[in-house]
């Protein structure tokens, strides 16, 4: 007779890969070299939500730039030139998908646009786009509303093995990337105490699901079907479902290592223990080929379903809340601490109805923004924020003081796009006029944008471009200004010049003065005998001392006012004030 449904359990057996696959991909190198040093901020921000063209586009950069450096670890090449052909072969990105790819990359402060580029015509060669990685020195996040480019500090991240993007970026869809990822992150990109960094990981559908951003089961479910055939990552423990919670157990998955014998069947050491953790237990598989890597392994004193000494605190702070020891140890596990202290920081301002820790809970499995009031009083007052005010009044019609508050996203898109301003005008300008300015430019548009996100996308280059100009052309008639003024004040000393430069030329050179007194002679004979009646007026002028002095300069070949100025003049003329 079948057993009774309460005691029903399923057991998944370790995948085997099929013969035929495993030679497709012998496993990842060990990191000790050929590894490019990676932001974890790769993992926890591009590839959760960013489309595949992307996810490439800035893995090529990030390999290009991290994966070649010098010995002292700086990048030998900041600046990466890449053409469209470039990007469609080498990054994997389509052609018709790559301007949508790098416009969602720099929208999202992934990259930045160095030097733009131009397309190849008759009598012009073009020119490559220049990119590089967009670094932030705000404080780490994993955000993506906070996320401002890269953390540039030190610390936050991982070295990866190339072939990640080498051979599965380039290569796979987005579904195996993010699984892929997924166990990189949390194994050898988790840094445990004393520096230790897992080898595998215990990692739930669930878990990964919300880490990378799945949609459906069933498509996760393929992905790691695929990352299992293909050999990119090994399920080295098997999962249990089960109605008891203290019989579940998660599957167990390591990256494919390349002194792994290919095919072979990981089993856990036989002191492992039999409940598996969700950092699982990192002992060295048996039968594991000598070849070791550099990846320390974490030893059994420091799992367990209780949270570390370091974690007392946090845990005590859930208890009080009113979470069970079981449910705060997950959340402890499966969260980073520093978001659980967040959201406990931000429950008063939530304003639960019934159950505190019930919207905690959420708060952290959701990964929930600051509430909205506390956002709001961190960007109110900010350049930002003033132009977005100025926005909105714009395109509402109101020429007076602003009434509405915008929103902290609205904010932060407006403080950006400030600062892209600022570099712009030289300094010239107020957010708030610009503000206006892109106000009224949405607010004639025949489809208007009641976004500030969205009129920013549409219209902001063409803000950018006019007060661009608007600067150029400040700049060139204040130089224009200078300018008159400067020769209007030593143009005297230059006439001097020229006089004393006319009696030396008397005094030493007689005979070359008299052949520029002959042909001012002959030019005087033809204009009295010229019947035009403009020749009178000439003849008026010829005998001038402006004219004469004029035809000296001429005939001698000596410098105008700018040539004299810029050579002999002690208080030349300067560009800059």
């Amino acid at each position: 007779m079948p057993a009774p449904a309460t005691e029903i359990r399923l057991h998944l057996q370790p995948y085997q890969a099929p013969a035929q696959a495993s030679s497709s991909f012998p496993g990842f190198k060990a990191p000790t070299s050929n590894t490019t040093y990676t932001p974890n901020q790769f993992f926890d921000v591009v590839i959760p939500h960013f489309s595949r063209g992307v996810v490439r586009i800035v893995a090529y950069l990030l390999r290009k730039t991290l994966g070649w450096c010098d010995a002292n670890g700086n990048p030998q090449e900041e600046q990466i030139e890449v053409s469209y052909s470039e990007l469609e072969h080498k990054a994997g990105v389509s052609r018709d998908m790559i301007r949508q790819a790098l416009d969602d990359a720099l929208a999202g402060h992934l990259i930045e646009c160095v030097t733009s580029g131009r397309p190849k015509l008759a009598h012009d060669a073009g020119q490559s786009a220049r990119y590089q990685l967009c670094w932030s020195g705000s404080a780490y996040t994993t955000r993506l509303p906070e996320f401002t480019g890269f953390f540039e500090g030190e610390g936050n991240r991982t070295d990866i093995p190339n072939e990640f993007f080498d051979v599965v970026i380039p290569n796979e869809p987005l579904s195996v990337i993010k699984v892929v990822g997924s166990v990189i992150r949390h194994s050898i990109g988790y840094q445990a105490r004393h520096g230790r960094r897992r080898q595998q990981v215990a990692l739930s559908y669930q878990h990964i699901q919300n880490y990378a951003r799945f949609g459906s089961r069933t498509d996760l479910a393929k992905a790691l079907r695929t990352a299992l055939e293909k050999n990119y990552i090994v399920r080295v423990g098997a999962g249990v479902f089960s109605h008891e919670a203290t019989e579940r157990r998660r599957a167990t998955y390591a990256l494919r290592w390349c002194d792994y014998p290919i095919g072979q069947k990981i089993i856990p050491a036989p002191d492992r223990s039999e409940k598996t953790t969700s950092i699982g237990q990192i002992s060295a598989p048996a039968g594991r080929s000598e070849n070791r890597t550099s990846i320390k392994t974490k030893p059994e004193n420091e799992t367990g379903n209780k949270p570390e000494v370091a974690d007392t605190d946090l845990y005590q702070k859930l208890i009080g809340i009113g979470f069970s020891g079981k449910t705060a140890t997950k959340l402890m596990r499966e969260h980073m601490a520093q978001a659980i202290e967040e959201q406990i920081a931000w429950l008063p301002h939530r304003a639960p109805a019934r159950s505190p820790a019930g919207l905690l809970r959420r708060a952290i499995e959701q990964g929930w923004p600051a509430p909205e009031k506390l956002r709001a009083a961190q960007v109110s007052g900010t350049a930002g924020w003033e132009f977005a005010r100025c926005f909105y009044a714009a395109y509402g019609g109101n020429r007076g003081e602003p009434v509405n508050e915008p929103s902290p996203r609205d904010a932060q898109v407006a403080e950006d796009f400030v600062q892209r301003l600022v570099r712009a005008s030289g300094g010239e300008g107020t957010p708030g006029e610009w503000g206006r300015m892109l106000g009224q430019r949405a607010r004639e548009q025949r489809n208007p944008f009641p976004s500030l996100q969205l009129a920013v996308r549409q219209l902001g280059d063409a803000c950018l471009v006019e007060v661009e100009k608007h600067r150029l052309h400040v700049q060139l008639m204040t130089i224009t200004q200078r300018r008159d003024h400067h020769e209007q004040t030593h143009r005297a000393a230059w006439i001097d010049w020229l006089h004393g430069k006319e009696a030396e030329m008397r005094q030493h050179s007689p005979e070359d003065y008299a052949r520029f007194t002959a042909k001012r002679e002959r030019e005087r004979a033809e204009l009295a005998g010229d019947p035009k009646p403009w020749s009178q007026r000439v003849l008026d002028h010829f005998d001038t001392d402006a004219a004469r002095l004029h035809a000296f300069r001429t005939f001698f070949g000596l410098p105008d006012f700018w040539q004299w100025d810029a050579d002999f003049n002690s208080q030349s003329f300067q560009t800059k004030p």
